[in-house]
């Protein structure tokens, strides 16, 4: 399955790609086909590729206290993985397959080509996973001061 990289560059990129970054960009993304139910990510593994959803969605769990615990669901354009793909540190969910999907992949082998051959969409891609970052702590901070409202009561 190739990847699409005009809704790459629509959706991720937000600008046209050279033909020449067309190629370097689908030399080091694979499209994955992801069933309902298949585990992406497992809490606890090492990291080192990042995944970006496509199509379809994917829940996203933690063990708490024994517990396994759904922390949210995913949906196209949602990255998973991307700071164990930076650090290199132990993955801290486990992702499934909430419906079959699509999944973008891109190792840190790829990354790291992408590197050496085009800065601009190195550039693009790291602002993408910071403005995603971005948008979760805000949604995080969202959801805390609903809570706390709830908690004090005046949510009423």
């Amino acid at each position: 399955m190739d990847i699409e990289v005009a809704w790459i560059e629509e959706n991720i990129i937000k600008t046209k790609l050279s033909d020449e970054q067309h190629r370097q960009l689908q030399g080091v993304v694979n499209a994955v086909s992801i069933r309902k139910g298949d585990t992406i990510v497992k809490e606890g593994e090492k990291g080192g590729v990042l995944y970006l959803v496509r199509s379809g969605s994917v829940d996203v769990f933690q063990d708490l206290d024994g517990q396994e615990q759904r922390l949210a669901g995913l949906g196209e354009g949602s990255m998973i993985g991307e700071v164990t793909f930076l650090s290199g540190e132990l993955a801290t969910a486990t992702v499934v397959g909430a419906e079959d999907s699509v999944v973008y992949t891109m190792d840190r082998a790829g990354f790291a080509r992408l590197m050496q051959t085009s800065h601009e969409l190195v550039f693009a891609l790291f602002t993408y996973m910071l403005l995603y970052q971005s948008r979760m702590i805000r949604g995080l901070k969202a959801d805390q001061a609903r809570l706390a409202s709830f908690m004090s009561g005046s949510h009423k």
